[in-house]
């Protein structure tokens, strides 16, 4: 699969505006696990792994697979990792693959989630050939709501109590964008 030729022989850096996205390596493990397992980091997902053996392990058995594609976010000013973008494929038969993201707090407000959002959907389109993309965040968390919006994505639902978070059940809004889209933004 092209997929897995191009994650084992290019090694490719995206680079956008302010950041560039990095492919993991088994070097950046220390730092996917403490971001990983920080569960205010994560304060909007239904559950965090806390396991960081678990963690490495999972991470560094990703780095070969040819559905996932992860990446350190770094800021292109000082080489400063502020973040981690997925990316992996989103039903077995289909285009369709699906993001995620986290930067650390300090960082955020900055663009640079934005930034990172918009070279994952450049890498799909251009690099995976999706022919969609998906994001689902939590209800209440607007500001990643925000992000897909301004990246292009359309909100195409709510998922009614999908998950218990913290012991309560909470929506989940589902966003994507098609190829036609991306390839017709009017910005």
């Amino acid at each position: 699969m092209e997929s897995i030729e191009w994650k084992k022989q290019k090694h490719h850096i995206l680079k956008g505006k302010t950041i560039e996205l990095v492919p993991v390596t088994k070097e950046d493990m220390n730092f996917i696990c403490i971001e990983e397992t920080d569960t205010q980091l994560w304060k909007y997902e239904e559950y965090v792994e806390t396991d960081k053996q678990y963690i490495l392990k999972k991470f560094t058995d990703r780095i070969e697979q040819d559905n996932v594609f992860d990446f350190i976010v770094k800021r292109i000013s000082d080489g400063e990792p502020i973040g981690v973008v997925y990316i992996w494929k989103y039903g077995l038969n289909r285009k369709s693959w699906e993001i995620g993201y986290v930067i650390l707090p300090k960082y955020q407000g900055n663009g640079y989630c934005l930034d990172s959002v918009n070279q994952l959907l450049s890498f799909a389109f251009d690099e995976l050939d999706a022919h969609k993309v998906v994001g689902m965040c939590h209800c209440d968390n607007i500001k990643s709501a925000s992000i897909m919006q301004k990246a292009g994505m359309l909100k195409q639902g709510v998922f009614r109590e999908e998950y218990l978070c913290q012991g309560k059940w909470v929506d989940q809004f589902y966003f994507s964008i098609l190829e036609w889209d991306y390839n017709n933004k009017p910005y």
